[in-house]
Order: structure tokens, then sequence, then C-alpha cells
């Protein structure tokens, strides 16, 4: 073994990557901006759940309301909001909160009656995980009231008795899931979303390495010696490709509907739509950006960049609004926002075409943006 040769060639890979300021952006950048964003996801993230209230009314409601405020954590850990009984739904429906504890408007005529009222929890349940967090806290404000108003309550029976805190001076109902149910599980929650990651990476991956070996072995130069016009190449190669990556996400979907067999209750054609879109830009991102390389080493120092990014702040693991306000503008530029919500939007809560026009525009957007630069490049490419 030779130590003069093996410096010699260590000598020779090392001088390559200096040359190569990609590779050496891989290597020193990339990894400094994804950690860097990653720190100020993570540092700056803090999860507060809301839970709106409807509280009771009438004659001594203040007694029950003030019960109420007392068994309330921190606005620190638990965000909470008075709002009216017709209002649960439309409040849930729009983000604005996680769950809502709902109180008759007549408890105490009720209670003073000798009744049970009920009391029920009604949960967004969207996403089996905070939606078990907001269960909890409900229910768990709604004993404490009870505890308290066991308390209050004047003594009476045996002197010296003290009052069962187990039995609850009201009734309280099953949940009431306004998306989902209870057996809605975390791979049902994040199956959208996997189907948004997977249709993206793995098209833009095969369809930028593809190209790249189109351009290097001199394929795009034979073609141009034919009769085919130059409107005619970039078509064709934008139709060849983007088939197969429909094919693909199709076989995506069809395999975690029907194999994985997760929960969904929306139309699987809007799903597929949604898709189609995705893919067509992640398609025409790989052709343009594999302009930017030379071989497919070069290819792979995107994905970092151009998935990396996405998945931090497309709002997979954080709801967007939860990040911090550095960074909410940029998720707004990244398709995988509006993909994500448009496949949850779909497939967890069974909402239509009208519900998600705007994802779907935007992904339209991104789309014949891609569609002009890919174009571009090939023309250019043929000139």
């Amino acid at each position: 073994m030779s130590l003069a040769r093996i410096f010699s060639l260590s000598q020779r890979i090392m001088r390559q990557i200096i040359r190569d300021r990609r590779t050496l952006a891989l290597i020193f950048v990339i990894p400094i901006v994804l950690m860097t964003l990653l720190y100020l996801v993570l540092s700056n993230t803090t999860t507060v759940y809301t839970l709106a209230l409807v509280r009771p009314e009438g004659v001594g409601s203040e007694r029950i309301n003030t019960l109420i405020d007392q068994a309330l954590p921190g606005g620190d850990k638990l965000k909470t909001r008075s709002i009216a009984a017709n209002q649960v739904d439309s409040i849930l429906k729009n983000g604005d909160a996680d769950a809502a504890l709902v109180f008759p408007s007549d408890f105490m005529d009720q209670f003073t009656r000798g009744q049970k009222p009920s009391v029920q929890v009604v949960l967004e349940g969207s996403d089996p995980n905070v939606a078990s967090v907001m269960r909890q806290q409900a229910e768990g404000i709604a004993r404490q009231v009870g505890i308290l108003l066991t308390l209050s309550r004047p003594a009476s029976g045996v002197q010296g008795q003290l009052p069962d805190l187990k039995q609850l001076p009201f009734t309280l109902a099953e949940p009431r899931y306004l998306y989902g149910s209870s057996d809605y599980t975390s791979t049902d929650a994040l199956a959208p979303v996997f189907i948004g990651i997977f249709s993206f990476f793995f098209v833009f991956l095969l369809t930028s390495v593809s190209f790249l070996r189109e351009r290097s072995q001199g394929t795009i130069e034979r073609v141009l010696v034919s009769p085919l016009k130059r409107a005619e190449l970039v078509t064709g190669y934008i139709c060849g490709f983007t088939l197969f990556a429909l094919v693909q996400a199709l076989v995506i979907l069809l395999f975690v509907v029907f194999v994985l067999r997760v929960h969904y209750s929306g139309n699987l054609a809007l799903v597929f739509l949604v898709s189609l879109l995705l893919t067509i830009g992640s398609v025409n991102l790989g052709i343009f950006l594999s302009t930017f390389a030379r071989n497919e080493f070069q290819v792979v120092q995107f994905i970092p960049l151009i998935l990396g990014v996405q998945i931090f702040l497309s709002g997979i693991f954080w709801p967007i609004k939860q990040l911090p306000a550095l960074l909410q503008p940029f998720t707004y530029l990244l398709p995988l926002t509006y993909a994500n919500d448009a496949l949850r939007s779909v497939m967890l809560k069974g909402m239509g075409f009208t519900q998600i026009w705007q994802q779907l525009g935007a992904l339209l957007v991104f789309a014949l943006l891609m569609v002009g630069l890919s174009a571009l490049t090939m023309r250019r490419e043929a000139a």
C-alpha cells in the first residue's frame, strides 16, 4: 500500500470539491441554513390551543360562570374565548378554536330544580393528537367546575358528612366530532401530507435526473436534427415526464387509500386533482433546475434546499399560525403549503371544490410558472 498514491488520490478529490461551488454549498452553507431554520421553528413555536366556551345564561348564571373562570388554567397554557351556542361549528371550521365546551343556557335553572344538565365537548377532530389533548383539557375543566359547584352547594343530610365529589352534578355527554371521529389515528392525519410530499419529491427527483441524462447523453441535440419544432420539443418532453409522474401520483393515492386503508371523508377525484397540479409543477421544476446541474450528484444537492425548507415551513408538523412571524410570509411561497392544506381539507374534513379553490388556484399558478420556466430552459438548450 503506497501512502503517496493514496495522498495523490485524496488530493485530486479535494481539488474537485473545492472547485465545485455547489458541493461546497451543500457541505457548508445548506446545513447551516436548515439548522438555523429548525432552530427558529423549534425555539419560537409554542403550541397553545384555544377552547371556545358556551356559557350559561339567565338567572343564577353569574355563579356558575365564576366557577368556570376559577377552573380555567392560565392563558399561557390554554386560550379561551366565549361564544354563542350557534357559533360553535363556524368557529371550529374557521380554525379560531380547537374545541368547544358547551354548557346549556338554562344550566342553573335545571340544577336548582334537581335535574342533571348535559354538558358537551365539541372537537374539531381533524388532528387526532390535538383532539385527544383538547378532550382531556375540556373534560378536566368540566369536572373541576362540577367539584367546585358541589362544594359550594349548601350542606344537607347528615351533619358533618362530606359531599360525594365523584358524582358530578351534571351529565358529561359523549364528545361530538366536527370532523372525523374517535377512530381517527395519527396515521390518518398524516396520510394526506405524505401523499403531497411523496408526489412532489419523487417526481422532482425522477424528472431532474432523467432530463439531465437526456442533456448529458446528447439526446436533445439528436432530436433537434429531426423535423421536430422547438415548441413540439418542449411540449413532448413535458407531456412525457408528466404522464409517468401522474401515474406515480395515482399509485401513491390508491395505495394509501385501498391498501393502507386510512380513513378519509372527501372526494378522491378532488384529491387527485390536487396531486395533478402539484405533480405538473414538480415535473417542470425538475426540468428547470436540472439546467443548473452537470451530473446526478449535483441534482441531489438541490434536495435539502427544495424539500427540507418545505417540510419545516409548509404546516406539516407545526401549524403556520404558530410559526415565528418572521417565517410565516415565506410559507405562502411554497407549493406544499397549499397542497397540504387542500389534501387535509378534502380527506379529513370532507370539503369540496368551493372550499379549496384558493389552494387549487395557488397550485395552478405554481404549475404554470414552472411550465414557463422549463419551456424557456429547453428553448435555450435548443438554441
